[in-house]
């Protein structure tokens, strides 16, 4: 029986980022592999508002995680929620923190000169993962031969058509954002992982016919090196019309 007090560690990390046809880049990710910290963020607001708020929520969620994940003296979180683990609460306090910093980015500005963001984060400790979930990214996991997703767009196209496999680009509309409000209630998903798991963080929605590539590279057993190199070069000649940004996961 597998001991829920050890540690999970990724074994393999790795991120692909496009601009796409898109003029210019306005997502942005990092990962703390030994903190189990991954995030991704899809900016808005133009080529520089954009790119500084996707920024800015990411450097915020990782620096606060980094401070107080792990840390049995830390203070605790500004908001907590009985139904959710201390890893879970960090994380959405996280959350409301990088929204604060997004806020205070674009305070001053004139609506043209704002920049907000959707926002993903992933927070590995031990056998838990806990992700929060603001707008339009999107987190998958791959285990025994098929797909699950974990977390749920809030995007104008989910709400036009929930049936909708994947979103138009003009529907792609985040209902929810950081940097849009003071008020932000982040939603946070929680899950055993297991080893062998495979997780895709994401800024857009990667098309189904590069999730089944990827479910056959897992299944070739191939070591890791050669699994992620056979995923770069899938996602680099995949055709992306915006802005992507992906962090693979391998535990």
């Amino acid at each position: 029986m597998t001991d829920v007090r050890s540690v999970l560690r990724a074994r393999a990390v790795s991120t692909f980022s496009s601009k796409g046809l898109r003029p210019a880049q306005e997502d942005y990710l990092l990962n703390d592999r030994d903190k189990g910290i991954f995030v991704v963020a899809d900016g808005f607001g133009g080529p520089v508002s954009g790119l500084a708020a996707a920024q800015t929520a990411c450097e915020s969620v990782r620096s606060f995680l980094f401070k107080e994940a792990g840390d049995l003296e830390a203070t605790l979180p500004f908001e907590l929620r009985n139904y959710f683990s201390l890893a879970g609460n960090v994380l959405f306090n996280s959350i409301i923190h990088a929204n604060r910093k997004v806020m205070a980015f674009n305070q001053g500005k004139s609506i043209h000169e704002k920049g907000g963001a959707s926002v993903l984060a992933g927070f590995i400790d031990g056998h838990l993962l806990a992700i929060a979930n603001v707008g339009v990214c999107s987190a998958k996991i791959l285990r025994k031969e098929r797909w699950v997703d974990l977390v749920k767009s809030r995007s104008y196209g989910q709400l036009y058509d929930p049936f909708a496999l994947e979103c138009k680009d003009d529907f792609r509309v985040p209902l929810i954002a950081l940097g849009m409000s003071e008020h932000l209630e982040p939603e946070i998903f929680e899950y055993r992982l297991e080893p062998s798991d495979w997780l895709l963080l994401n800024t857009d929605g990667i098309k189904t016919e590069d999730l089944e590539k990827i479910l056959e590279i897992k299944k070739s057993q191939i070591n890791i090196d050669q699994s992620i190199q056979e995923i770069m070069k899938l996602l680099n000649n995949s055709n992306h019309l915006d802005n992507a940004s992906i962090s693979i996961v391998i535990l």
